[in-house]
């Protein structure tokens, strides 16, 4: 009776093979056509607590786990995207009914030239990353280290997270409206992509001289991707781009000669119908406009903004109404989205922190403009946004 008694109120023990089985029947290393899925074989899972899938391959693809209770109704799917140009750590599952199958789908119009799937039944305990690594998006795996989402947004520790600060003036703007960037006048987002004309005032900003000897162009290509060029100015011989352009995020300094920055003012037009797209101010080094696009396949969070608005010259002091809009190129509409006022006879100042983050969609543009009483009009502002990527989005290559 004691040795019964001990017996019944002993912890179950684990099967010793649980800790770490492959399932031959949901592994594969025979690489998959365009299209192609590899479909596991049902499996008796009920003696292991958990599954692990790992893989290596050469093409975009789809992972999907799937539960069930007798071998034939499906009762859950689980599904992870694979992407070959981003961290794809193995994936862990708890076990939730008794039978389980892995299949994996090559989304992409190429064949796999290599495919390494290996699934694992058995104890297996919680992933882990490096503490000082990056953290990649879809990560099964507790942080460990103390973290702060935003401080390691800004210093790349998170995939698909983009911090961006923008900032800009608007040094003279006369009775009307204008849009707040050192290039003022009226602005209007492109809807077909065109190269730029690249230029400045000044000779000095070319190759080997005292200026700007390259520039580092943050742009939205004809596909609403986000891509980083490197143009070499020609001082005030025009340089047209090899690249087509939606918009423009930034554009700086990427190397200098003694003078430390561009010594002319280089601006950047559209070479079809002359628009302004970007400018940097001599001296100043990096362009100052409260434009922003999204790339496709992304949400841009912005959870303040600034602005400032003040006349130098004597006599009455102006309103300001500044006023944000969004172009969306997903449905082609212009929408006004954020309207403030200063009277700068009483404040010249305009804090604006929305209880929740002001959201902006895929493939839009956000900009800022202001509209004034009086000429000789001054207006600043800035934001800062996290621009959040949608890996699981567009996966064919």
């Amino acid at each position: 009776m004691i040795n019964e008694y001990v017996e019944q109120t002993q912890p179950r023990k684990v099967n010793p093979d649980a800790n770490s089985t492959v399932s031959e029947r949901n592994s594969t290393n025979i690489p998959l056509t365009a299209g192609a899925v590899f479909t596991g074989e049902w499996e008796d899972v009920t003696r292991y607590p958990s599954i692990v899938t790992a893989i290596k391959t050469d093409q975009n693809g789809t992972l999907q786990i799937q539960f069930s209770p007798d071998g034939t109704n499906i009762d859950s799917t689980l599904t992870q995207y694979y992407h070959t140009d981003h961290i794809e750590a193995p994936h862990r599952y708890t076990v939730t009914r008794k039978y389980a199958r892995v299949l994996f789908t090559n989304t992409s119009v190429t064949g796999q030239t290599y495919l390494r799937l290996q699934t694992l039944f058995g104890q297996q305990h919680d992933l882990n990353a490096p503490t000082d690594s990056l953290l990649a998006q879809h990560f099964d795996a507790t942080v460990v280290r103390p973290t702060d989402y935003k401080y390691e947004v800004a210093l790349g520790l998170r995939q698909g997270r983009v911090l961006w600060n923008k900032f800009a003036y608007n040094a003279d703007v006369d009775t009307g409206t204008e849009v707040v960037a050192s290039f003022g006048g009226t602005f209007t987002p492109l809807t077909t992509a065109r190269t730029l004309s690249i230029v400045s005032t000044s000779a000095e900003d070319a190759a080997g001289g005292t200026g700007a000897q390259n520039l580092v162009v943050y742009y939205i290509d004809e596909n609403y991707e986000s891509q980083t060029a490197v143009v070499v100015p020609t001082g005030t011989t025009p340089v047209v781009t090899t690249f087509s352009v939606l918009g423009i995020n930034r554009v700086a300094v990427g190397l200098s000669g003694s003078s430390q920055g561009n010594v002319g003012t280089i601006t950047a037009t559209a070479t079809t119908d002359l628009s302004v797209q970007a400018q940097l101010v001599a001296g100043e080094g990096t362009t100052q406009q409260l434009i922003f696009f999204t790339s496709a396949n992304s949400q841009a969070l912005a959870e303040w903004l600034v602005m400032n608005a003040a006349r130098f010259a004597s006599g009455t002091q102006p309103i300001v109404t500044f006023k944000g809009w969004v172009y969306s190129a997903v449905s082609n509409t212009k929408y006004e989205v954020f309207r403030q006022l200063i009277d700068t006879s009483v404040d010249s100042y305009i804090p604006y922190n929305p209880s929740l983050p002001f959201l902006l969609g895929e493939k839009s543009c956000f900009w800022v403009e202001a509209t004034t009483t009086q000429n000789n009009t001054s207006v600043s502002g800035r934001f800062s946004l996290i621009e959040c990527r949608d890996f699981d989005a567009g996966l064919s290559a």
